[in-house]
């Protein structure tokens, strides 16, 4: 076998199998991944595709995100989460290898030498996010898969296929309802860098533009069936956030740049663990992050790089723009930093050869080190999820939220309805009527906000719902007359997972942990006095 098609397999089964030892070491169910089940497991039970059956209410963003679930659901049965998630995650593994094996045969073409690979698999395979989501749940592993199935086909010498495109625009819509933004970001720079001395004219817009219909027109059945079903396509779930979407002005955008420049936007978040800003991180991850935010985001302004390298950067730059103006919850990230990925390899090509070019044996030495603590700064975030997230599983999820949703299981009635914010595992595995904060599963609690019940106090005066699962720093306090309600509730039983979270030493993101460390649980009894 030739030398680089086994480097090809090497990468491919890394892309695989590292994200599945980390799956093995952390064995971490995201929240969110939890909301979307209690649909998949309805629909394999028969009930539909709702989060309560009856209550036709699109209460998930991905179509894929649900329906592979369902799948593995089926196969493993109903009530086998834990085999379940396995079969999802080997699914996504072959997902991400395929995915690796596309970029690599890109590379290839485009004759990016091997410290630019070694660049760009490096951090590709050890992204913690992207690792992180693609064996939690998270519908990442396809949406990774078709941005690099696109911009392969756009960065092809020969020029795009027109199946190829239409796969790739039509999964980035099956997988989340903003696949045409990450679409739009990765063809837009190809009309402004199309041709060079030694590249021809970009040839195939006229495949470009068949191939988007024809993704449109393998989209529309789900448009369509989601309308009928649920009564609109847009999914509850972007209903009830946008509620708490901040406006985007137009002097946000105009200074975007800067702040990214000086480190004041989301951009250096595309390069950093999860909830990192709650602290437990040394600060060289944050300098690490900074940087090479720039570089992917800002590098196409630098006229002697390679046109593939400044068109994805503009990639990047253009996507800032929507991901710095919208509530950058960090499931989102992945696909954006797997852009900055590749254009920070094909930076580091570009300043290679160059470096080549003008034989300047210490700057190439320079380079590889910055490469080899790319690389390591990489590795350390992604071990330090590993066991962070291992803890949260631990500690947080089992012993915490899963609990109360077994506990209300046992000791609710089918009729009581509870008020939250974390919807996923105590929704899940208590299956009862869920009023959560904003509204995500629930119809009730996005009108309400839209009437005026903004506040966790006014939202439970309205709804007046069986239990309230409350965070210690969500309880107002109930002596004040705006809160009466409140003295309506009786303390039932407390989760408190504070005093092992402080037996582990070691713990990144630990600030983030202990958001969760303590749940109070109370029940409406409206006659007892207080």
């Amino acid at each position: 076998m030739p030398r680089k098609s086994t480097e090809k397999w090497v990468v491919m089964a890394l892309a695989a199998l590292i994200p599945l030892a980390y799956a093995a070491f952390a064995d971490h169910a995201w929240e969110d991944y939890f909301i979307t089940l209690r649909s998949s497991r309805n629909l394999v039970e028969g009930h539909g595709l709702v989060f309560n059956p009856g209550d036709r209410l699109h209460t998930f963003t991905s179509p894929l995100g649900v329906l592979v679930p369902a799948l593995c659901t089926a196969i493993a049965g109903v009530g086998h989460e834990s085999l379940a998630l396995w079969l999802f995650r080997l699914i996504d593994a072959a997902v991400l290898a395929a995915g690796a094996g596309l970029v690599w045969d890109r590379l290839e073409s485009l004759k990016v030498g091997a410290l630019g690979r070694l660049l760009v698999f490096g951090l590709l395979v050890t992204d913690c996010k992207l690792t992180e989501f693609s064996t939690s749940g998270m519908e990442t592993a396809f949406l990774i898969f078709f941005v690099q199935l696109l911009w392969c086909e756009m960065e092809s010498s020969a020029g795009p296929r027109l199946l190829p495109i239409a796969l790739a625009a039509a999964g980035l819509q099956w997988t989340r309802p903003d696949g045409f933004i990450l679409g739009g970001a990765i063809i837009a720079p190809h009309v402004i860098f199309r041709k060079s001395a030694t590249e021809p004219v970009f040839r195939g817009w006229g495949k470009v533009f068949l191939g988007l219909l024809l993704g449109v027109v393998l989209y529309l059945p789900w448009i369509g069936w989601a309308w009928w079903y649920y009564g609109t396509p847009v999914p509850h779930t972007i209903t009830a956030k946008s509620q708490f979407t901040a406006t985007v002005h137009a002097s946000d955008l105009v200074w975007l740049p800067w702040r990214s420049l000086t480190g004041q936007s989301m951009l250096m978040d595309l390069y950093l663990p999860i909830y990192w800003v709650y602290g437990g991180w040394p600060a060289f991850v944050a300098w690490f992050a900074r940087i090479v935010g720039v570089i992917s985001a800002f590098a196409w302004l630098v006229p002697g790089l390679s046109r593939p390298a400044r068109r994805t950067s503009l990639a990047v730059f253009l996507g800032s723009f929507y991901f710095c103006s919208i509530i950058l919850f960090p499931w989102y990230s992945p696909p954006w930093t797997v852009l900055g990925i590749l254009a920070l390899g094909l930076v580091t090509d570009s300043a290679g050869q160059f470096i080549s070019r003008q034989k300047l044996a210490w700057l190439a030495s320079l380079l590889r080190v910055a490469v080899g603590l790319g690389i390591g700064a990489y590795v350390f975030m992604l071990a330090g999820t590993a066991w962070e997230m291992r803890e949260q599983q631990r500690i947080i999820e089992n012993q915490g939220r899963r609990d109360i949703g077994l506990w209300l299981a046992k000791n609710a009635s089918a009729h009581d309805t509870v008020f939250l914010e974390p919807l996923g595992y105590i929704g899940y595995y208590s299956q009862l009527k869920m009023y959560d904060f904003p509204g995500l599963s629930s119809r009730e609690v996005v009108a309400a906000i839209r009437g005026g019940s903004v506040r966790f106090a006014e939202v439970i005066n309205r709804l007046r719902p069986t239990w309230l699962v409350l965070r210690p720093f969500e309880i107002a306090d109930p002596s004040k007359p705006e809160n009466a309600v409140l003295r309506e509730y009786r303390l039932v039983k407390v989760w408190n997972q504070q005093t092992q979270l402080d037996q582990v030493t070691w713990l990144p993101g630990r600030g983030w942990i202990e958001h969760d460390a303590q749940f109070l649980l109370f029940r409406h009894e409206p006659t007892t006095q207080h």
